[in-house]
């Protein structure tokens, strides 16, 4: 096995499952979550997800997370030493490698997102965010994303900013942040979800979301919940095996993930009731799509009484979600050069937020010089996209799956189950078989399933 290198720890088990809920927390939420859920069909979307999360997902995040607490590495080295310690090919460090190679793809575009919101803040306080009709919001909202220096200015600085703090390190650095953060990112989002409540249609809203309709049933919902489960939950990136490595004392993981489970399904839920009971309140159209945020809600935001202290919590509430998730993805990256370069680690969180800055630029670019650029599109209409689509979607429906079966089939397999089950703690036997059943049986066959009708 190679040498181990000694992590920071987090100071406690509520400080980890605050960070853990902030990497889960993110765009994910507050921006995929909305606009998938409008573009199939509300309630049997939701549902189809939530049923997602709690019997597909959670399991595979139960599991990424044993793998992070017994290997106590970075996800390369943690596959490596644990297949070797239990007589296995030390291939399985290509599995942590996909883990890198997912998280600095999905940095890249998320980063992009981001940097849209944090435009939208600086337009409010600088007194150009535009309230005016529907047509000029869409036309403001296009000029921006036209901009390409004023694009890539922002998305500088949230690379920066996400170097720096995941260089300053666990404690003083990610935990110091993430306690500042989430707490914030809370209490906006009940006051945005409770003013939606009293200002827009609440009941249109709850019905929407929670109403299933069979005939909405297709296998492309099923698909799109499906995906978003994993999206959301960050299944695959191996950030949660990363963040586990840095638990200092034991602590009973199936409890401990399940919670976080809940923490991540609450944000999702409620970023539904800060958003659908504006779309609906102000005859608005759910199913907009990636520009429901940026278009749609503006709209309603120029109708409403304190619309601009609202847009401003609103796009502040984005910024921070999204910034608890870039910094758990590129910490999963660091801690693998923090363990084989001899570099600091600030030099490392810098350096390599420059590299996702640089992929990022193809995102950057999507959004107006390549906006017509469709490099794979020759081979059909699903492949008939922009990069930032292509990167999306590639991430999302192809290499999140193929990670989350192997990670499912490492720690059912590979990991002796009288470790897991130690690690975990349930305390019942009932329901740590029932975990390891999901892990070595339902997930891989359910998931491969999945990824191949998405395929085919």
């Amino acid at each position: 096995m190679s040498k181990i290198h000694r992590h920071e720890s987090w100071t406690s088990r509520l400080s980890y499952i605050v960070v853990a809920i902030g990497a889960t927390v993110g765009l994910g939420n507050l921006w995929r979550f909305p606009f998938e859920a409008g573009n199939n069909g509300g309630g049997v979307f939701i549902l189809i997800y939530l049923f997602a999360v709690f019997f597909l997902v959670s399991p595979l995040f139960m599991a990424e997370t044993v793998i992070g607490r017994l290997g106590r590495q970075s996800a390369p080295n943690s596959f490596k030493n644990l297949a070797l310690k239990y007589a296995r090919t030390a291939n399985w460090k290509y599995l942590g490698f996909l883990g890198l190679f997912i998280s600095v793809l999905v940095l890249s575009f998320f980063s992009v997102i981001t940097s849209l919101s944090f435009g939208y803040v600086f337009k409010i306080l600088s007194g150009t965010f535009v309230t005016g009709s529907p047509e000029m919001i869409a036309k403001d909202f296009a000029a921006f994303k036209g901009n390409v220096w004023g694009l890539t200015g922002w998305h500088t600085i949230v690379a920066l900013i996400t170097g720096l703090v995941v260089g300053l390190g666990i404690r003083n650095g990610i935990e110091r942040v993430g306690k500042i953060l989430m707490p914030v990112l809370f209490i906006l989002l009940v006051f945005l979800a409770g003013y939606a409540a009293y200002i827009g249609d609440f009941g249109a809203a709850f019905s929407y979301m929670f109403t299933f309709n069979p005939e909405a049933l297709t296998k492309e919902v099923a698909l799109a919940a499906f995906g978003q489960a994993f999206f959301t939950m960050s299944v695959g990136s191996c950030g949660m095996l990363t963040y586990a490595a840095y638990v200092g004392k034991p602590i009973r993981i199936g409890h401990t993930t399940a919670t976080i489970a809940l923490g991540d399904t609450l944000v999702a839920l409620l970023a539904g009731f800060a958003i659908f009971p504006l779309v609906f309140g102000f005859g608005l159209n759910p199913a907009e799509g990636a520009g429901l945020v940026f278009v749609t809600l503006p709209i309603a935001f120029s109708q409403m009484a304190m619309g601009t202290l609202v847009a401003l919590a609103f796009y502040l509430l984005f910024i921070f979600a999204a910034l608890t998730t870039t910094i758990a993805l590129l910490e999963t990256v660091v801690s693998y050069f923090v363990e084989k370069t001899e570099y600091s680690r600030r030099v490392i969180g810098l350096g390599l937020a420059g590299l996702f800055w640089f992929v990022g630029l193809a995102s950057v670019l999507s959004f107006n010089v390549w906006s017509e650029y469709h490099p794979l599109g020759f081979l059909g209409p699903v492949f008939d996209l922009h990069p930032f689509g292509l990167i999306n979607g590639f991430v999302g429906n192809i290499l999140l799956p193929i990670s989350g079966i192997l990670i499912s089939l490492f720690a059912g397999w590979i990991i002796p189950w009288q470790a897991s089950e130690e690690e975990l703690g349930f305390g019942k036997k009932f329901l740590f078989q029932t975990w390891l059943v999901v892990v070595r049986f339902i997930a891989p066959i359910g998931v491969l399933i999945l990824l191949l009708v998405n395929l085919f």
